[in-house]
């Protein structure tokens, strides 16, 4: 009986970290897309939707999706507010959008 509990909090934080790490790299790189000018913000653009479709592969919980799908935006926001802040700080300046 005691397994089968342990087994369930193993897989309980073995998702809730799978769900951590794909929407942190999820909302990383759609800040690195919405930075970049250049053609090449295709490819972080790319590679964000190809990590979506892997995690929805994998993952078939509606609960699990949504807490992605706002983690992730949760993330891009951060991120791209982090980065203003540094560029803020370093230049003196607001940071125009692309």
């Amino acid at each position: 009986m005691e397994t089968e509990l342990e087994e369930i909090k193993v897989s309980k934080w073995r998702t809730a970290s799978g769900i951590l790490l794909y929407s942190v790299a999820a909302g990383v790189l759609l800040a690195i897309f919405s930075m970049i000018p250049n053609m090449i913000r295709f490819v972080f653009s790319l590679l964000a939707l190809y990590l979506v479709i892997r995690f929805f592969r994998k993952v078939e919980s509606w609960k699990s999706r949504t807490v992605f799908i706002v983690l992730a935006l949760f993330f891009y926001f951060l991120a791209a507010i982090v980065v203003a802040m540094v560029r803020f700080v370093n230049s003196g300046e607001i940071p125009a959008a692309p």
